[in-house]
């Protein structure tokens, strides 16, 4: 009887542990942040910090603490005066690192409109 018990709890074991609780629970949410300046490294450096500030500003109002991953994704161009940007205004090349992607396109007021983006995994 005993060893019958223990052989099932031994299998229930097995059978749990591959599917931790955690696993289950990963959650994304999708950041951009839009700047504008009148050369493109400084558009881009600003929009990049707009993202940052977007993320830890979630980050503290959620009161998410434990590990995050950042991940690079293409964002769609937030525009301050269009309702969209033509193919043709583009400024590559777009710039992208293994947290964030910024892309870039000439403005109506500013010469240079950024957008990065990111996605969010906790």
């Amino acid at each position: 009887m005993r060893r019958s018990l223990l052989l099932a709890l031994v299998a229930f074991a097995c059978w749990v542990m591959p599917f931790p609780a955690s696993a289950q629970l990963t959650r994304c949410i999708y950041f951009s942040g839009t700047a504008d300046a009148l050369i493109k490294s400084k558009a881009v450096d600003a929009s990049q910090k707009s993202l940052r500030e977007a993320i830890d500003k979630w980050k503290g109002e959620t009161g998410v603490t434990g590990p995050v991953s950042e991940t690079a994704q293409k964002p769609r161009p937030v525009p301050y005066w269009r309702s969209e940007v033509d193919p043709s205004l583009f400024l590559p090349p777009d710039v992208v690192s293994d947290t964030a992607y910024t892309l870039c396109w000439k403005g109506v007021v500013s010469p240079v409109v950024c957008t990065t983006g990111a996605k969010v995994c906790w």
